[in-house]
């Protein structure tokens, strides 16, 4: 399978990561959605697997890969995470909706988190 070269949120995904960067926490969506994928990877790495994550849709921002890792650290690491990965990318997008559908049920129910909240 070929790795994807352009990223695209999901329409919720992206609507979470807006939200977030109204907080004045973010420079960016993109900066919420890669934190996003790093509060993904601390609270649900057990329970979650990035290659079977169907996202729901292509209707969000989209993002070339380029711009959302310009010097590969990200590529790196998912990598060193999911050593039989050949598709960094694809988890990454992965990671990125799933981690901001989690951060949108906690803003469902506790209102919209201080940001170091998310991090505990």
């Amino acid at each position: 399978m070929n790795d994807i070269v352009n990223l695209r949120l999901s329409k919720e995904a992206n609507a979470v990561a807006e939200r977030l960067v109204t907080t004045g926490k973010f420079e960016n969506v993109i900066t919420a959605a890669k934190f996003a994928l790093a509060y993904a990877l601390k609270n649900y790495f057990e329970e979650f697997n990035p290659e079977n994550y169907v996202v729901s849709d292509s209707g969000g921002n989209n993002y070339n890969i380029g711009t959302v890792d310009k010097d590969g650290t990200l590529s790196a690491l998912l990598r060193a995470i999911y050593p039989d990965t050949t598709t960094p990318y694809i988890y990454a997008r992965a990671l990125m909706v799933f981690g901001l559908l989690k951060i949108r049920e906690r803003i469902e129910t506790e209102g919209m988190p201080m940001v170091s909240s998310l991090c505990e």
